[in-house]
């Protein structure tokens, strides 16, 4: 059983909050599932939160003309008031093109109203990040593990594991340059 069926059982129970946390969670493993970002919005519908549910339709493949969605996404422009505070309600947490055509259309309609008042905005993911010792810390982000559901809580390891799994990776690299850079300066001192 996946994730959305959970939420949908969660749901047929009454208990909308089980269903929007878990839906929340599950977007850090899967941040541009369409299943899961619409989902949200219907969560989000049911416990009276229609800007919410325009942030997280505003990333899926929903027509403008929709007239649920257009109504979830005025009453987010009305809650926001300005286009960075939009763009910052937004949840996205994946590069903006592995989002659908709709959705990349209204963050770039969203990043040229951000910019028209004089700001600047960038979808999060779409930044790439350097540490002092250069390594990009989405290199490491591990999307291939098929993490099973019941990990959301991090009880069986989930993204505790996958954090400290990364982490331990980064610290090899870093060790492996670290020794290759002393040994070629040994080599040259005395060499």
């Amino acid at each position: 059983m996946d994730v959305i069926d959970r939420a949908q059982e969660d749901l047929a129970r009454g208990d909308s909050i089980a269903a929007r946390d878990r839906l929340i969670s599950a977007l850090v493993r899967n941040p541009a599932s369409p299943g899961i970002l619409e989902l949200l919005a219907y969560t989000y519908l049911v416990l009276g939160d229609r800007p919410a549910a325009g942030a997280a339709w505003f990333l899926t493949d929903k027509s403008d003309d929709d007239p649920t969605a257009s109504a979830a996404f005025a009453a987010l422009e009305k809650q926001c008031r300005s286009p960075l505070a939009l763009a910052r309600a937004l949840p996205i947490h994946a590069p903006s093109d592995w989002y659908p055509a709709r959705a990349r259309n209204r963050l770039e309609r969203l990043e040229a109203a951000v910019e028209a008042n004089g700001q600047h905005w960038m979808p999060p993911r779409d930044v790439v990040y350097f540490d002092e010792d250069g390594l990009n810390s989405d290199d490491f982000y591990d999307s291939g593990v098929d993490w099973d559901d019941d990990d959301l809580d991090g009880s069986r390891g989930g993204s505790s594991y996958r954090s400290v799994r990364q982490r331990a990776i980064a610290a090899t690299i870093v060790l492996a340059i670290a020794a290759t850079s002393a040994s070629v300066v040994l080599a040259l001192v005395f060499g």
